[in-house]
């Protein structure tokens, strides 16, 4: 038991220590925490991949490609003009995840 004791404070002791550094100090000077600007590379290929399984057969697919595009913010808006689409869709979950997508991409 003692053992056990030690193996959790090796690796909780470290882990605390690293938290307690503040971020500025962690990135070095001027990092200003500030995401660049301009299009998003990968965040947009990664909206175009989601907004094309808006279109798919499955229920389930087009609700987890909404949800998805919800939990990418900003990044989404290309992708407005098909969730808006998608609002329209027979499957209630899906009009409803689109409706909720589209009000998280504007938000954020």
């Amino acid at each position: 038991m003692r053992c056990g004791r030690r193996v959790l404070l090796s690796l909780l002791v470290p882990a605390l220590v690293a938290t307690g550094c503040s971020e500025q100090s962690r990135r070095g000077p001027g990092f200003s925490g500030k995401r660049p600007k301009g299009p998003q590379g990968f965040g947009n290929m990664m909206a175009k991949e989601w907004t094309k399984d808006l279109g798919d057969k499955s229920p389930e697919k087009r609700v987890r490609a909404a949800n998805e595009l919800a939990n990418m913010g900003k990044a989404a808006t290309s992708a407005l003009p098909a969730l808006e689409r998608a609002t329209k869709d027979k499957d209630p979950k899906v009009s409803a995840a689109a409706k909720q997508a589209i009000t998280a991409i504007r938000k954020k």
